[in-house]
């Protein structure tokens, strides 16, 4: 049997379904993506953000009344969904071109708890779309590293989860606080880089004829996540 074009695309398929499923290949993989690949993606689906947003609201809500232990659940699942559906999913659709494959790999690669497993993926992304270090981002308020308050809060989650660990007031708010800095200190960023901001409920969309200052900031920022 000849070697024909459908055979070629199977095999580039394979290929690129290979980049994300093990890690050697991650940073190769993010080099080959172009800023219209990923901003295509969002075009096509503004809500991917809208499920953090939700989280974020409903751990507000549950901190409100004290339920200060599932808020943390919530806030730190809102964190996990930023990182990785709203920035890493992109990249895995960009990779598998079948809709369906692609769903089913999304499901299967980032559908594990954390996200210390796609760090460098995601420093790379970051790196050459925003030309930033996204392991030495911090709050205003703190000197810690911001991914390294995530990973604190992920373990306070799972014990939370796992060994019925409660939580004072103080870890939600803190859980907020940090689930709001990752909005807007990283995706946000990103997406305007992509020349793309964010409006009520998380929706994606272009800047089209948004009265904004320019790509390097927004009249948008995280505090509206709070609200």
């Amino acid at each position: 049997m000849s070697y024909d074009p459908s055979d070629a695309a199977r095999d580039e398929m394979y290929d690129q379904i290979g980049y994300e499923l093990y890690p050697e290949h991650k940073a190769q993989a993010i080099g080959e993506f172009t800023e219209e690949r990923l901003r295509s993606f969002y075009i096509a689906n503004p809500a991917v953000m809208r499920p953090a947003v939700d989280a974020i609201q409903e751990g507000k809500r549950l901190a409100q009344t004290q339920h200060n232990s599932a808020a943390v659940v919530f806030l730190v699942t809102a964190i996990e969904i930023l990182l990785k559906a709203t920035l890493l999913k992109p990249v895995v659709h960009g990779l598998v071109h079948s809709e369906g494959l692609a769903n089913i790999i999304v499901e299967h690669a980032l559908g594990q708890p954390g996200f210390d497993r796609y760090s460098k993926l995601l420093a790379q992304l970051f790196s050459e779309l925003a030309g930033m270090d996204i392991q030495a981002i911090k709050r205003a308020e703190t000197n810690e590293k911001l991914l390294v308050e995530c990973k604190a809060l992920q373990r306070l989650r799972n014990q939370i989860i796992h060994q019925g660990a409660t939580c004072e007031s103080a870890h939600a708010s803190h859980a907020l606080s940090v689930a709001v800095a990752v909005y807007d200190l990283i995706v946000r960023p990103m997406l305007f880089k992509l020349g793309l901001c964010v409006i009520e409920h998380g929706v994606i969309q272009p800047f089209g004829g948004l009265n904004l200052p320019g790509r390097g900031g927004s009249t948008l920022s995280g505090s509206y996540l709070e609200t």
